[in-house]
């Protein structure tokens, strides 16, 4: 069966990617000059780059992902006082 793609699930997927992404080049801007210390080298130019826009579009892509479930949001906070 095929699924229809809706915005929703599409937002959230484009997200995990981003998520996904961003968490890989943290990770070698993390380990890069130990790395390069031990002999081999990481491209962390190119990791920085990659971090700082798709960070910019994790982010972007967030606020779009909290309006789109706002309603559920606020049922979750409402939970949360009572």
């Amino acid at each position: 069966m095929k699924m229809k793609c809706t915005l929703r699930m599409c937002v959230s997927l484009v997200l995990f990617f981003l998520w996904l992404i961003t968490g890989i080049t943290g990770v070698i801007l993390l380990v890069g000059p130990l790395a390069a210390q031990l002999g081999h080298p990481l491209p962390v130019s190119t990791a920085d780059t990659l971090h700082v826009y798709f960070g910019f579009a994790f982010f972007g892509l967030s606020i779009v992902h909290i309006a789109l479930n706002w309603g559920a949001l606020k049922a979750y906070f409402k939970r949360l006082k009572s």
